[in-house]
């Protein structure tokens, strides 16, 4: 069967000239390859095993770790077993003529029938490779009209852990797993083998000459806060990565090696290939210091990862970064300068390091050590070890070595500031933190800073004085501001009561609007409108001690009306009223209630049950700014007019992370089911949804009724979720949608609502419910810096992008069962 299956594979070779394999070999099993192949140009072929052949698909753009890249997998001919295993060059004028390797290989698993998967063009499968992991699926495009081409499909991965739009794996990971070597070394023209460089320890200052010791106690580095830099002291200092793994000497004579710990222990047999990786080095006799990891996939060292190599066996799991040469044929370098030191072990390891080798070369960065440091903290590294560059080794604790543990990266939210006539106005920041909706005193900041961002800190902050609240347990000397502006810092640790120490300034977590095309608005709220509204107990604080106050809602509706009222104005609007300031006395507010503001208005309608109900419309803005001194925060509008009530004329998908769904994922899938709705000829806008969530909205002819509405986003919805399963689900129920999102389409059921735009939501800082651009949502990194205070003045400069939405409505697409 498998013969037959490889008559076009044999077709298109001579295998008297190509050294790819003619196909012997049947059996059953599960082992995939992925290929880099360059023949007319650089390209990826997916190949797995499949009922006694390899089912094949050609890559070019190659695979994605980013769910959100779909890449076209053209079909191919069948290949045989053996092919898993092939790596070499095809001589050109041949079919496929260029060099190949084994870019990746495993083992893999359907997910449902494979020949059925095939037959109907949605083929899901798990890979378990060295790069390629997880969940994966193959969807077959529908061929042209006129065309019988079904050979087309989307490559693209699945949302699981083995997702990761951060990393382009094909650029991080070019070699191969079975040589090691990239495609490009395969046709480099042999070069004449080098002379081998002839070390000269001898030569060295303060070499000399010695047996090599059983055993040297390592040199260990000294705890400093910062890291030494620049040659302020005449003294030049080199700066490397501290790993986190186990101190190891390496000691070579002959063909002997021996790896022992820090402590003296002797731990060759527990390390796996190591010794192996030291046996080929030129030298017979040589003593180096260095350290024993295991990287994870980003390259950084974890203690962990090396705990659980040794516990299961290490193999070829263990790396060693060599950086110090202590011994060398016969010569004892102890006394050598450091840098001298380094230098002669990196010529020793010239020739047998490369980027998948056992033995790394633990390089350095000559000077000023805080750009090193800073770069390790972000990245999540140990830190860094500082050594003087003209030192001897000496073993124990030394000052000519200092290790610099990173700080740790967190947002904090600015809470104050103190001043010094000496530092020129602003000298530090009173930090903040959020714990169950209460603002927490952590510290002050007063180191990172420069003139120009002094100056604009205290511009920015000197305005959010009024209105502000002390922390509890900070000094007296500090200004209180309103927590509306977040800062980026580093610290090293926490006390015993949470405050930060060492505290950095990094900069601002700040967010910025794009002006949209159309930003021109009418101006709605009058100077009598405001003149008119008064509010009592306007100090009023909601959602804590340190919450904004009535009279701060008051203010941001305002500011914000000539934005808002022509999304809600006419329109049937439900409030959330907190009239205590307390999360649990808010309530939901549909129907009309004594003494309520004019323009806000009344009108009849019989919901799903029969009853006839009075409901409420916004008409005018007086009505609108009043609404504040009835303890409203939060507007919801249905996605209709009231003069048109059972014609809807906007849809919304609001898009409900379940557990371990971060907000980016969430912004990636939002601009998937954008190009699903374009797909179907709709126009989608989009806006935050003031918490962790993003409602994707569209504006629609209004010529469908509720029911026919509901039904026909319930089919959008379906297919939405179809297009990435392991992303999306429909149904509701938390278990339902962990590690999934859940498109809820019941807001389009009559009488149902979701947020309108620019509306307050009743939680800590009271963000808001934004519309953005397309554009400026893939920038935002925290939804809830669009809040009360930062909002309006965003708007100001930007515009609203969805002034001219109407502009832009369709028919509703009538899918399968709304027809």
């Amino acid at each position: 069967m498998a013969t037959s299956k490889l008559q076009d594979y044999r077709k298109k070779r001579d295998f008297s000239k190509t050294p790819e394999p003619a196909g012997n070999l049947a059996g059953d099993g599960n082992r995939f390859v992925v290929h880099k192949h360059h023949a007319t140009a650089d390209h990826y072929d997916l190949r797995l095993q499949v009922g006694g052949v390899l089912k094949s698909w050609a890559v070019p753009r190659g695979p994605s770790l980013n769910p959100a890249d779909k890449r076209l997998a053209v079909q191919t001919e069948d290949h045989p077993l053996e092919y898993i295993d092939f790596e070499g060059v095809i001589p050109e004028g041949e079919y496929g003529g260029g060099p190949m390797i084994v870019w990746d290989t495993g083992v893999w698993a359907p997910m449902d029938d494979v020949e059925e998967s095939l037959r109907k063009g949605a083929f899901k499968f798990r890979l378990a490779g060295e790069k390629l992991n997880g969940g994966w699926m193959l969807a077959r495009l529908k061929a042209r009209p006129g065309e019988e081409d079904q050979r087309n499909w989307l490559l693209f991965k699945e949302r699981d852990l083995a997702a990761d739009a951060t990393i382009d794996i094909l650029a991080e990971r070019p070699e191969s797993v079975k040589s090691g070597r990239r495609i490009e070394e395969l046709v480099e023209k042999p070069k004449p083998p080098a002379k081998p460089v002839k070390l000269n320890p001898g030569a060295l200052p303060g070499a000399v000459r010695a047996p090599a010791p059983a055993r040297i106690e390592p040199q260990l580095a000294s705890q400093t806060d910062i890291p030494p830099g620049g040659t302020a002291t005449g003294e030049v200092w080199l700066h490397e990565i501290k790993f986190d793994g186990y101190r190891t000497m390496a000691h070579i004579s002959g063909d002997e090696v021996r790896l022992i710990t820090r402590g003296g222990l002797d731990w060759t047999k527990r390390y796996g290939d190591l010794p192996a990786a030291f046996r080929r080095l030129t030298s017979r006799d040589a003593i180096i210091d260095g350290e024993i990891v295991v990287p994870d996939d980003r390259g950084i060292s974890r203690f962990s990862l090396l705990q659980d190599a040794l516990a299961e066996g290490a193999g070829n799991k263990l790396v060693f970064y060599a950086f110090d040469l202590l011994h060398l044929d016969g010569w004892s370098l102890m006394d050598v300068p450091l840098e001298k030191r380094k230098s002669l072990l990196a010529q020793l390891l010239a020739g047998y390091t490369s980027a998948r080798s056992a033995i790394q070369f633990s390089d350095h960065v000559p000077g000023d050590g805080r750009g090193l440091y800073e770069r390790a903290s972000e990245m999540g590294l140990e830190g860094i070890v500082s050594k003087r560059a003209s030192a001897p080794y000496r073993s124990g604790r030394s000052k000519t070595w200092t290790k610099t543990k990173a700080l740790l990266p967190g947002d904090f939210v600015i809470a104050g500031y103190t001043t010094s006539e000496a530092a020129g106005g602003l000298a530090a920041l009173a930090l903040g933190e959020w714990v169950d909706g209460e603002l927490h005193y952590r510290g002050k900041v007063g180191t990172g800073f420069d003139a120009a961002m002094l100056k604009e800190l205290l511009a920015r902050l000197e305005p959010l004085r009024a209105g502000a609240a002390k922390l509890e347990g900070a000094p007296k000397e500090i200004i209180w501001v309103r927590p509306v502006l977040t800062a980026h810092i580093h610290y090293a640790n926490r006390t015993a009561d949470n405050m930060l120490r060492h505290a950095v300034f990094k900069g601002l977590r700040d967010v910025e609007l794009s002006t949209p095309v159309s930003s021109q608005r009418k101006r709605l709220i009058s100077d009598a409108d405001l003149a008119g509204i008064s509010i009592t107990n306007p100090t009023r604080r909601l959602f804590g001690k340190s919450g904004p106050t009535k009279l701060d809602i008051a203010v941001y509706y305002a500011l914000v009306g000539d934005f808002m009222l022509p999304h809600i104005l006419g329109r049937p609007v439900s409030l959330v009223r907190c009239p205590t300031g307390r999360p649990q006395d808010c309530f939901f507010q549909r129907h009309p209630f004594t003494g309520m503001p004019s323009s806000v208005e009344t009108f009849q309608s019989t919901n799903s049950e029969g009853e006839t109900k009075s409901y409420l419309s916004v008409e005018g803005a007086k009505g609108y700014l009043a609404l504040a001194q009835f303890g409203v925060v939060e507007f919801h509008t249905w996605g209709t007019t009231r003069k048109q009530l059972e014609k809807p004329d906007r849809i919304v998908f609001d898009l409900d992370p379940g557990e371990r769904v971060g907000w980016r994922e969430v912004v990636e899938a939002a601009v998937h089911i954008r190009a699903e709705l374009e797909a179907l000829g709709l126009v989608p806008f989009v806006k935050t949804s003031g918490g962790k969530g993003i409602h994707v909205v569209v504006p629609i002819k209004p010529k469908l009724d509720w029911k026919k509405l509901h039904r026909a986003t319930s089919d959008i919805a379906t297919r939405l979720a179809a297009s990435a399963p392991d992303s999306f689900t429909t149904t509701m129920g938390k278990e339902n949608r962990i590690g999934r999102i859940f498109i809820d389409f019941h807001r389009n059921a009559r009488g149902h609502t979701s947020a309108a735009p620019y509306s307050l939501r009743a939680r800590t800082n009271l963000p808001a419910s934004t519309p953005v651009s397309w554009a400026d949502l893939e920038t935002i990194d925290a939804p809830e810096d669009l809040n009360y205070s930062s909002l309006p003045g965003l708007l100001a400069t930007s515009g609203d992008p969805w002034s001219d939405m109407g502009e832009f409505a369709r028919d509703l697409p009538l899918l399968s069962r709304a027809g």
